[in-house]
């Protein structure tokens, strides 16, 4: 071997081990500093009959809202360590006494529940109630479709009133703005057209204009419906296929978790009302769940196979596997929470900067 190739044989292998002490310092770096982090605590509700579908953190833990035997509405606190403190069961009726099935419900800032469901069938019923803190029904609405009813979204608004989704049949998706006593406000919808038979409104959340943002489904396609604060439609965007979720962001912007069929993956799509976007791919392609703004700027993503967290220009802080992952919320401590299958809690220790 001449003296020229031993040279460059020693000096790969100073490369190779340089590559390794930095790879291996960067990963201890990342370590200390929490951006992977690792489970706290899981509570399982499996062969119980009990379907978790929402989480919000509370001031001394955490509140679950699901159904219990595919028919009661159930309720529960947890304490910060995962341990059920309370729980509680209704069983909501119809003034005419039809069952009513809850799938949809949110946390008031003031401790109170709102829950939203159907009576299931054809010449249908869709209903509305809110609780206080002790699960105890302060008012309760109803309303009747002669079609089937989907009721799919319940959030407060920043007056404290209520503004909610739901579809009758698959030609027309609603959003109804009532105030906090129940006392309809306004309506508008979404209906099909010869090219997009079939809508779906998923997701609504207020939006700091004081108006609304909606996500829907319409044909295969993501769409972004804003709404003014008296209910008036000031326009609708397409983002990419399938499922997808939103949330408002800084400056009058709001963020999207969904599928490019052309990247082949989840992306992250952060846009500003007058028409300025970015997008960022999230390098999975698992089915979009949820995403949340995070404390510290940020947000937080749930797909089908992962929780991801992202800063607030988009790019990948961390993701760790999560198996059946239905939605992922950001804690104060700087963590995460998930619902995996609808039977399992998940917390993500609070070292992640989130």
């Amino acid at each position: 071997m001449t003296f020229a190739l031993r040279l460059r044989k020693v000096y790969g292998l100073l490369i190779l081990a340089a590559i390794l002490v930095a790879s291996f310092a960067s990963e201890t770096a990342m370590a200390a500093s929490g951006h992977e982090p690792v489970q706290e605590w899981e509570l399982d509700f499996s062969g119980t009959g009990i379907k978790i579908f929402e989480i919000y953190e509370t001031d001394q833990g955490y509140t679950i809202i699901g159904t219990k035997n595919k028919q009661q509405a159930f309720l529960a606190r947890l304490n910060a360590e995962g341990s059920v403190m309370w729980e509680k069961t209704l069983d909501l009726r119809t003034s005419d006494g039809n069952q009513v099935v809850v799938t949809a419900a949110d946390y008031t800032r003031d401790g109170e529940y709102l829950l939203g469901g159907t009576v299931p069938g054809y010449d249908s019923y869709y209903y509305i109630a809110r609780t206080d803190a002790d699960g105890i029904i302060l008012w309760e609405k109803e309303e009747f479709s002669r079609d089937y009813v989907e009721f799919n979204e319940i959030r407060e608004t920043f007056d404290q009133g209520i503004i909610y989704s739901y579809n009758s049949g698959q030609s027309t998706a609603y959003m109804v703005k009532l105030d906090a006593t129940g006392d309809y406000q306004w309506k508008n919808e979404l209906t099909m057209t010869k090219y997009d038979p079939n809508v779906s409104i998923e997701s609504v959340r207020p939006a700091a204009d004081g108006g609304y943002i909606a996500g829907a489904f319409r044909s295969g396609s993501y769409m972004l419906w804003k709404l003014s604060a008296s209910g008036q439609s000031e326009w609708i965007n397409y983002y990419g296929d399938g499922i997808g979720w939103a949330v408002p962001a800084p400056n009058n912007g709001y963020a999207i978790v969904n599928y490019d069929r052309w990247l082949n993956q989840s992306v992250l799509i952060i846009g500003q009302f007058n028409g300025q976007q970015l997008t960022k791919e999230l390098g999975m392609n698992g089915t979009a769940r949820s995403i949340e703004s995070a404390l510290a700027g940020g947000y937080l993503i749930g797909l089908s196979n992962a929780v991801i967290a992202c800063d607030a220009q988009g790019n990948v802080k961390w993701s760790k596997p999560a198996s059946l992952l239905t939605k992922a919320l950001p804690t104060h401590d700087g963590g995460a929470v998930y619902i995996a299958s609808y039977e399992k809690v998940v917390k993500l220790t609070g070292s992640s900067g989130l």
